[in-house]
């Protein structure tokens, strides 16, 4: 997980926990905190998050209290708080564990009603949004011990692993209960006023974008008056709403100048600006700086010692594949090809970084089939931009691989979902189609020089001819030179085993990652 650097996020359910009801990670903290930090730094989402710093000390900022924390320290944080962890002016970064969860998801009764005494076994009792406390020894080896039970469960699934989450959440819960120090809590918010604060917080930055956006129809939506939702704001935040709600629209067109190639009039418009001359004279006035001044100088910290500029716009390209947005990845891919960056940079760190993000996503069910085939599609058109380039710069594919479904097997969804995958790593991919023969797998692969030969079936009945192709493979005299794998909806580890192939993936993106593996290894 990595916290953004200066621009305001809001994580909801349908984001991080789709179908893994619990998020575990650890996260390093560069950013430095400064006194002037605004609400627009930090971030909130709609889960409990168990922190623990295992190595260095920082700054802990939550709403608009600050808590120097250190190795050992704990801090439990509720639902829809605004918070971020930053390192010392002087300090190293440091380096922190983190669970978060959606408390329904595990709990029922008064342990998941945020107004009950009980909410999450009292640790948030009184009302406190921020829970902290310092262990040491016996206990931070208690905790710890907790934390490492709770990450092999989630890591390995094993049978009835939920269950097991749950009781060693319960366990958590009522440790750290136990250990809380009432004078290191923060944030003590009336549970009503908390849900109208973090709701304007939330509406703001959904939909920062609308010019017409105002404290009033906040209010409207939320059935309170806009005297006192803004008297709620100041109290809880120690900021006007019309300040944060302009300091959030600036550090999104900060983003966007220092990402994108959009002008300043698409900024204006897509930050719900008023207007060009109110967003010069507002930006100078917050960063001392023109927005050109801004881009350039940002711009300038991503060029490499050959000149070359680096993160920007290739970033780009990897965030508008992923969205799959095909013909903007074409014309970014285009526009980086003017500026003269080198094409295996625009592939390696633009085209196929976005295409090993959706396949990550894809292999933690964090994304869907037609999230990656969207995706691919976008690839593809970036990739017909480079492809003469390619040839001419000689740059070589990571492997060759030839890849079909099974004869007598007609599907073809999970074989072109694997290509697509494959293609995404860096493969060159040979496509038999559908209903092929074992005798074209071994034809192709001697005469293409694939190092990998790829079977898919998705009926049972069709299975068997997996075990013909790696009988062919051995009578050509091949089978030392080309790798096997096989996949499908019937297959399993243990038929892979018994017809002597050499790999079994279950999805399409480990299927990729496999074959990346085994072209390396030919």
């Amino acid at each position: 997980m990595t916290y953004p650097d200066g621009q305001p996020t809001k994580q909801s359910k349908d984001e991080w926990l789709k179908e893994n009801p619990i998020y575990q990670n650890t996260f390093h903290c560069k950013k430095v905190f400064r006194p002037d930090f605004s609400l627009s730094h930090l971030h909130f989402h709609e889960f409990v998050e168990i922190s623990i710093v295992t190595e260095g000390s920082g700054v802990l900022c939550a709403w608009n209290k600050v808590l120097h924390c250190r190795k050992g320290d704990v801090c439990i944080i509720n639902a829809d708080v605004p918070h971020g962890y930053f390192r010392g002016k002087k300090e190293e970064a440091f380096t922190v564990r983190s669970l978060l969860f959606d408390v329904e998801d595990w709990f029922d009764g008064e342990l998941s009603a945020p107004d009950s005494p009980r909410y999450c076994y009292g640790v948030f009792n009184e009302d406190i949004l921020t829970a902290c406390a310092s262990l040491k020894n016996r206990s931070l080896e208690n905790v710890e011990r907790i934390y490492q039970m709770l990450e092999s469960e989630i890591r390995e699934k094993n049978p009835e692993w939920k269950d097991a989450v749950k009781a060693h959440l319960t366990v958590l819960l009522i440790t750290m209960e136990r250990y809380l120090e009432e004078s290191r809590s923060l944030c003590p918010v009336q549970p009503k006023d908390r849900m109208l604060v973090s709701s304007a917080m939330r509406t703001v930055m959904e939909r920062y974008s609308d010019k017409n956006l105002t404290l009033e129809k906040i209010a409207d939506s939320l059935f309170v008056s806009k005297s006192h939702l803004s008297k709620l704001f100041h109290r809880d935040t120690g900021g006007h709403f019309h300040e944060y709600l302009r300091s959030v629209r600036l550090n999104q067109a900060c983003r966007l100048l220092a990402e994108t190639q959009m002008t300043n009039e698409q900024i204006v418009y897509g930050c719900g600006l008023k207007d060009l001359p109110s967003f010069y004279r507002l930006f100078k006035s917050q960063f001392s700086m023109t927005p050109s001044q801004y881009r350039a100088n940002t711009q300038k910290k991503s060029v490499n010692k050959g000149g070359e500029r680096q993160m920007g716009l290739l970033a780009e390209i990897s965030e508008n594949l992923q969205r799959g947005k095909a013909k903007v990845v074409k014309e970014l891919v285009q526009q980086a090809v003017d500026q003269g960056i080198p094409v295996d940079q625009i592939l390696n760190e633009g085209l196929l970084d976005g295409m090993n993000i959706i396949g990550e996503k894809f292999k933690n069910n964090e994304v869907y089939v037609p999230e990656v085939l969207v995706a691919a599609r976008a690839m593809n058109m970036g990739a017909q931009v480079l492809k003469p380039l390619i040839e001419e710069a000689g740059i070589k594919a990571t492997g060759k691989v030839c890849i079909g479904t099974v004869k007598g097997d007609l599907h073809d969804i999970g074989k072109n979902l694997v290509k697509m995958m494959m293609e995404g790593k860096g493969l060159e991919v040979v496509d038999l189609g559908t209903d092929v023969d074992p005798e074209t797998y071994i034809s192709t692969a001697i005469e293409q020089n694939c190092q990998v030969i790829c079977c898919s079936a998705l009926l049972t009945t069709t299975m068997d001819v997996m075990e013909e192709v790696v009988k062919k493979a051995e009578e050509a005299g091949i089978r030392d030179k080309v790798k096997i794998m096989i996949g499908g909806a019937p297959v399993t580890e243990e038929y892979c085993r018994k017809i002597g192939a050499d790999r079994y993936t279950p999805d399409a993106a480990s299927a990729a990652d496999a074959a990346v593996e085994l072209c390396a290894a030919v």
